[in-house]
Order: C-alpha cells, then structure tokens, then sequence
C-alpha cells in the first residue's frame, strides 16, 4: 500500500511541474514584439550566450548601435550569420528577415509549433 501511494504522489507532483514549464506564447509573442533591430552586422554575437548582443550599423540612421534580444528568437539564428548582413526587426512585428549578400531568410515567429503574426 505504501507503495502505491508515493506512486500517486510522484504523478501529481509531476503533473503539476509540467503545468509550470508550459509556454505562454502569447506573453512570449508580446515581450518579441517590442524588440526592434535594424541592423547591418559589424561585432557578430557571441555564440556561448544564449541572448543575442550584436554591434553595428543602424540601417536607418547609420550611426553605430547595439542590437541586443533577450527573448531568445532571434538568437536560433545567430549562427548563420556573418559581418555585413543585416537583420530587420521592426518593433511591433513578430517576423523579420536576415539579409545576406545573395540571400534573404524571411522568418515566421512560431511557437508551440503554430505561426504567429
């Protein structure tokens, strides 16, 4: 009998951290949309962080800035990218584009496997 109850209580307790580590991707999808970045890539972001930090140009004023993201979408991207590509982020906007010298990646925010706008 004792048994079956540290069964039971092993399923609740994990049945309740899973609840926990649910996403919000609404919440998510609200922190990313303030997040604003035009940037033309001069100091690639360190690839041991888990946030991205790049320094550049900014491709509207062309003064030097510093693009940094702390919601982590558009640190998944940061190892393709090399200095002088650049990157639009528009604040409000969930997707963005990475500009490469012959190539631009349009990228679609998603979360939990759905695509947001």
């Amino acid at each position: 009998m004792e048994v079956l109850g540290k069964g039971v209580s092993l399923v609740i307790i994990l049945l309740l951290l899973s609840s926990c580590l649910r996403v919000d991707c609404e919440e998510n999808a609200r922190f990313f949309r303030a997040v604003e970045c035009l940037q033309i890539f001069e100091k690639l972001p360190t690839l041991e962080s888990p946030y991205m930090k790049s320094e550049g140009i900014h491709l509207v004023t062309g003064d030097k800035c510093i693009c940094e993201d702390e919601t982590r979408a558009l640190n998944i991207y940061k190892n393709i990218l090399e200095k002088g590509d650049s990157i639009i982020k528009r604040k409000g906007e969930l997707n963005f584009s990475i500009h490469k010298k012959d190539t631009i990646i349009e990228v679609k925010w998603e979360c939990e496997g759905k695509v947001y706008e």
